[in-house]
Parts: C-alpha cells; structure tokens; sequence
C-alpha cells in the first residue's frame, strides 16, 4: 500500500451527507475542427450534468485535439422503434441507378470495337 493511502483516514460509521442518487449515462460528441461536424465519440457516468462534462474533456480531449465536446443525457435522446417505424423507403427506386440504362448500342455507334470491349471490360462490371 502507497504512504499516501496509508495517510487518508478510514471512514467508520454512517455517511455525513446523503446519496445524489445513481450515476446517468451520457453520450459525447466532439468536434475536431471550427465548423466541422461534431462526431460521437464514446458515453461516460456521471452524477450531473457538470460532471459529465468534465469527465467527457478529461477522457476524450487527451485522445485528441478538439475545439468543443458536447455531452448528452442518454435519456434525453429520442429514437425510433426498432418494430413499428421504418427508416428506409419501401418503393423500389432502381431507376435512379445507371444499371437501369443499356448505353452500349449508342457508343458503339461512336466507337470501334476494340474500344467498346474495354469499356464493358473497366467500367460496366463494376456497376453490374
């Protein structure tokens, strides 16, 4: 055991000041840069809001150089329901890809033969 714990008295019988009660969950978004996004970076516990800040800059700003933190309650956070709400769209909408248009005929018209085949070659596979 370190002199230093040894110096620190042992507490005995009840608490002085009553419990604040359980540690909150935060959640902590940094922003690297000025005008850059901030970005989610980790949680932390903590008993207030002050708290949570400071722990959020001790842990998360020694990692990095950032300009500010931000910290969030977990249950300050609305979500969508994982059962009745859905995201994404429902209506198919691959017309909007290039896949849904067969330009060969026109650019054979333009190029030769040899130049066509190396265009399916390089391009057309990789977005088929």
């Amino acid at each position: 055991m370190s002199k230093i714990r040894q110096q620190v008295p042992v507490a005995t019988g009840e608490l002085q000041e009553e419990g604040i009660g359980d540690l909150r969950a935060y959640e902590v978004f940094v922003q690297l840069e000025r005008g850059k996004p901030h970005m989610y970076c980790g949680s932390v516990d903590a008993a207030d809001d002050e708290m949570a800040l400071q722990f959020a800059c001790e842990h998360y700003g020694r990692d990095q150089k950032c300009v500010q933190v931000w910290v969030v309650p977990r249950d300050a956070i609305i979500r969508t329901d994982y059962d009745k709400d859905l995201v994404f769209r429902l209506t198919d909408q691959n017309y909007r890809f290039a896949k849904g248009y067969d330009v060969r005929p026109k650019w054979r018209k333009f190029r030769d033969k040899q130049a066509d085949e190396s265009y399916a070659k390089e391009d057309i596979k990789e977005h088929f």
